[in-house]
C-alpha cells in the first residue's frame, strides 16, 4: 500500500496521469489501476476522473495532506545517512542554473549549510527570470520552469507554484478586504508589465477548485511592475493589493506581514523541474539532493 500512497502523492503533485506516466515511467493505464485498487483498499474515493484531468475528493484531499511529507521524511532519513559517511571528501565545481524568484526564498538561505557539508566542493551559481533551455554543454543542474526535451537529460518534477494576491496587515486594517473577485475593482492594485515595456490591461484570474475564470480590468491602473522581487517590497509599504509567488512571501505570511486575499484564487501557475544529465558525479548528484530537499520542505500549496 505504502508503493500505492507515494504513486498518489506523486501524481497530485504532477496534476495530470500523463505527466505521471512521465516522470514515474509508469504507464497511465497502470497508474490509473493502482490508484484504483488503492481507493478499493481505503474504501473512499480518491479522485474525479474526467477525459482530461481530475480533481481530488475530500477524502483524497485529506489523505494527499496528511501523506505528502513521507516521501521527504524516508529521504532525508537515507540522506542524513548518506552525509555523515562517504560524501564529506568529495571535490570538483558544479555548474547551476537557477530560476531566480523560487531560489530566492526556498534555496539561497540554505546554502551555507551545503557550503558547510562540503567545503570542497565549489559552486557556480547563475540566477535568471525563467529558465527554459539548457543553457550550455558545461551546465551541470538547470532548474527550469519547464521540461527540457533531450535524450541526454532527466527531467525531475518539484514544485507547483501559483501567483496569488495579498496585501500588507495595515492595508487590511484600512480598508474592508474583498470577499469576491467583482470586488477588486473597487480596490487599488499593482498590475503586471509585459516584456515589451507595455502594462497588461486585463489579467485572468481563476478559481482552485471550480476553475470558474474572472477576467480583472487593469487599464486604469495607476501602479506597474514588471519584477516580483520589486514588487514583494513595494508591497511591505504601498497601500496597494498585489500578486505574488506563494514562496516570495512565505516569511510575511508567517509572521503577519502580509495577508492573503481572496486566497481561493490565483493569477498563473508554473510548474519547476530539476533538469540534469542522466550520468552525473557523486557532487552534483549530492547538490540535486540538497535542492529537492529545500523545495520539498518548503509549503507545496
Amino acid at each position: 500500500m505504502l508503493d500505492d500512497i507515494a504513486l498518489f502523492i506523486k501524481l497530485c503533485e504532477a496534476k495530470s496521469i500523463k505527466l505521471c506516466a512521465e516522470l514515474t515511467r509508469i504507464h497511465s493505464s497502470t497508474i490509473s489501476k493502482r490508484i484504483s485498487e488503492l481507493e478499493s483498499r481505503l474504501g473512499e474515493r480518491l479522485l474525479i476522473r474526467t477525459s482530461k484531468r481530475f480533481e481530488l475528493t475530500d477524502f483524497g484531499n485529506h489523505i494527499y495532506m496528511g501523506c505528502k511529507h513521507i516521501p521527504s521524511f524516508v529521504d532525508s532519513i537515507i540522506n542524513t545517512f548518506g552525509s555523515n559517511v562517504p560524501h564529506k571528501g568529495s571535490c570538483g565545481t558544479i555548474n547551476v542554473a537557477l530560476a531566480s524568484v523560487i531560489s530566492y526564498k526556498l534555496i539561497c538561505p540554505y546554502l551555507n549549510k551545503f557550503l558547510q557539508s562540503y567545503p570542497n566542493i565549489k559552486l557556480n551559481l547563475n540566477f535568471y527570470p525563467s529558465l527554459r533551455t539548457w543553457l550550455s554543454p558545461d551546465m551541470d543542474i538547470v532548474l527550469s520552469i519547464s521540461r527540457i526535451k533531450d535524450e541526454d537529460l532527466d527531467n525531475r518534477f518539484l514544485r507547483h507554484e501559483c501567483v496569488k494576491l495579498y496585501c500588507n496587515s495595515e492595508y487590511a486594517m484600512r480598508h474592508d478586504l474583498p470577499k469576491s473577485v467583482d470586488e477588486l475593482s473597487q480596490h487599488n492594485l499593482i498590475g503586471a508589465v509585459n516584456p515589451d515595456y507595455r502594462p497588461l490591461d486585463y489579467v485572468k484570474l481563476r478559481h482552485k477548485n471550480t476553475n470558474e475564470e474572472f477576467v480583472l480590468d487593469l487599464s486604469n491602473n495607476q501602479l506597474n511592475i514588471n519584477n516580483n522581487f520589486h514588487i514583494v517590497q513595494v508591497g511591505l509599504n504601498a497601500d496597494y493589493i498585489f500578486g505574488a509567488y506563494e514562496s516570495l512571501v512565505k516569511d510575511e505570511l508567517s509572521n503577519g506581514t502580509f495577508l492573503p486575499v481572496l486566497p481561493d484564487w490565483y493569477a498563473s501557475e508554473l510548474d519547476y523541474y530539476l533538469v540534469f544529465k542522466k550520468k552525473v558525479s557523486q557532487e552534483v548528484q549530492l547538490f540535486i539532493d540538497f535542492i529537492c530537499d529545500c523545495m520539498r520542505n518548503a509549503s507545496f500549496r
